[in-house]
């Protein structure tokens, strides 16, 4: 079976893929990844075939258009850079997948354009989600599914279902499934190359704290939503080790760190969490992912939608909190005391351990396509 990965702008985006595509390889299935060409890095990164389509997009940029035009945080969603990716992608993409005659085309939320170029290519397509369905609940699709993107190849109306979801997210954390199959998935964490540090390989002194904020929020100038190094700076009153996993490009925004704090380098988040006790973060779905794999309590300091939406469902399944900068240093300390937490965040590990695995699902594909129709 010939399958095309398709993912938009953002490794966080693709990264949550890449175990199935690695298992999809082993089953002897024949992969390509398509994605904007600024993407492929990470792509042939994680040793998969890549495939340049569209242009270069500064996806900063874009977040942040969506941003100021949305006139207040509370609005602040990447829909216009969704719609925008997808018109930029999708000529490309299809006139790969008439070339390459993919079985099946298997794509991330944000990616319209895969569903574009599945409807046109008339073969199943697959939406593989990071966490909690978040696209559910944003207006982009309706936007987008009668108007060019779709009637430049002949099409009505994008569908506006798939054949079939892979849900990595556990049940009190997702939304009610919509009209399309559901299979679980176990989110099995990926977060690029790394390497494992000499400090790693002791317990710490000190109850370990992670801060790490993303792939994005740094890079958006103009709006205050790199929130790390407050956070750090707030955690320099207990006495805790803090880890602080952030994109080197980042670093002149700290200062000085506090004598609790260090750098990790080039080091993955799901090979640190697991010596942590606690992780802030600012909510993105393959960090609060991450951290639900391993296990650890989370504090989220959202600041936009959908970073919100993975904050609330998290809070409500009981795995970590809601935070604010002002607030950092008590509810950390109460994460690490109160027991509760642990044992919320331990629940939904475990739960995570008894979906099948993403080599399972990927050796089951075909039947289960075959069973969704």
């Amino acid at each position: 079976m010939r399958v095309l990965i398709s993912t938009w702008g953002w490794r966080s985006h693709y990264y949550p893929m890449v175990p199935l595509i690695w298992g999809l390889l082993a089953a002897g299935h024949e992969v390509r990844v398509a994605g904007p060409p600024n993407l492929l890095p990470a792509i042939t990164g994680s040793g998969v075939p890549g495939v340049a389509v569209g242009p270069d997009l500064d996806f900063a940029e874009l977040f942040l258009a969506s941003a100021i035009g949305a006139g207040s945080d509370e609005a602040v969603t990447s829909d216009g850079a969704v719609a925008r990716c997808a018109e930029e992608m999708v000529n490309d993409l299809v006139e790969f997948g008439r070339f390459w005659r993919p079985d099946l085309v298997v794509h991330d939320p944000f990616n319209l354009a895969a569903a574009v170029a599945a409807q046109v290519l008339d073969i199943p397509v697959v939406k593989h989600l990071w966490a909690g369905d978040f696209t559910e609940m944003t207006p982009v699709q309706d936007a987008v599914a009668t108007g060019d993107l779709v009637r430049r190849f002949g099409i009505d109306r994008l569908r506006e279902d798939s054949d079939l979801v892979l849900d990595p997210c556990p049940p009190a954390m997702q939304l009610p499934p919509g009209r399309s199959p559901r299979r679980p998935i176990r989110f099995v964490p990926y977060n690029g190359v790394a390497e494992h540090p000499p400090w790693l390989r002791y317990p710490p002194a000190r109850p370990r704290v992670c801060v790490t904020w993303g792939t994005l929020m740094f890079e958006v100038d103009g709006v205050d939503l790199f929130l790390a190094p407050r956070v750090v700076d707030a955690l320099a009153e207990l006495d805790v080790e803090v880890v602080i996993a952030v994109d080197p490009r980042s670093r002149p925004r700290f200062g000085s760190l506090p004598d609790n704090a260090l750098f990790a380098d080039a080091l993955a988040l799901h090979m640190l969490l697991p010596s942590c006790q606690a992780v802030v973060h600012q909510g993105g779905a393959g960090t609060t992912m991450t951290a639900l794999a391993a296990g650890v309590p989370q504090l989220i300091l959202p600041a936009v939608v959908d970073q919100r939406f993975n904050a609330t469902q998290l809070a409500a399944a009981g795995g970590g909190a809601i935070g604010a900068p002002d607030t950092v240093t008590a509810q950390v300390h109460e994460l690490l005391t109160e027991p509760r937490w642990r044992a919320g965040a331990k629940d939904l590990a475990e739960h995570n351990k008894t979906r099948p695995s993403p080599a399972r699902v990927a050796a089951e594909l075909p039947e289960l396509l075959v069973f969704s129709q």
